[in-house]
């Protein structure tokens, strides 16, 4: 009779033991394939190289320069310098179709990103389509329709789904006019809010 108690015994410690979540690491990659920027998960947002601690949770992120979350109008990235403002409007839809769209200061669409099952579409503020995230072998890779010269890869988080992968590189990736210190934010912030904190 000792036999099932000792199967017992090690069937609870083994469902009490938690799996310590491992670090996500996500690499933004110019089209020439050199590193551009790394993310790596922590346990109170990402460190960004270049860049620093970036200090993140579901809605919200910041550095000591940058903020984002919620504003006036919706959310916004903020420079909080004493010359600061709002960099960026951000504006996240879920119906008809799950897309992002990257504001300027007064209103007008950088871009936005339109998710599909299969990568995403992304268009100028006109709404003409300008290019395409697209999930390959090599991680997500933007291709811009005007231009060749444009373009990068993003990978790493490959056990997450593609749609949070693409929401992760998407601010990286396309062609918004903003500092990569911006795109660094939103896309830890994504990282933050869909991946385990590590300590």
């Amino acid at each position: 009779m000792r036999t099932p108690l000792l199967l017992l015994t090690a069937f609870v410690g083994a469902c009490q033991a938690k799996a310590t979540p491992t670090a996500v690491e996500v690499v933004l990659r110019d089209k020439a394939d050199a590193t551009v920027l790394t993310l790596v998960r922590s346990a109170t947002g990402c460190t960004a190289e270049p860049g620093g601690a970036i200090t993140a949770g579901a809605g919200s992120a910041s550095t000591s320069e940058l903020s984002f979350g919620p504003g006036p109008a919706g959310p916004e990235i903020r420079n909080t310098t004493a010359a600061g403002g709002t960099v960026a409007r951000v504006v996240s839809e879920d119906v008809p179709t799950r897309r992002l769209s990257i504001i300027d200061p007064i209103g007008v669409p950088m871009v936005r990103v339109t998710y599909a099952a299969d990568g995403a579409t992304v268009a100028e503020a006109s709404r003409a389509v300008i290019g395409r995230i697209a999930d390959e072998a090599g991680g997500l890779r933007y291709l811009d329709a005007r231009d060749d010269s444009k373009g990068g890869v993003v990978t790493g988080a490959k056990d997450l789904p593609l749609v949070a992968r693409l929401e992760i590189a998407a601010p990286l990736l396309v062609p918004a006019d903003l500092p990569l210190p911006a795109r660094a934010l939103l896309a830890c912030e994504r990282l933050a809010a869909v991946t385990p904190s590590v300590k």
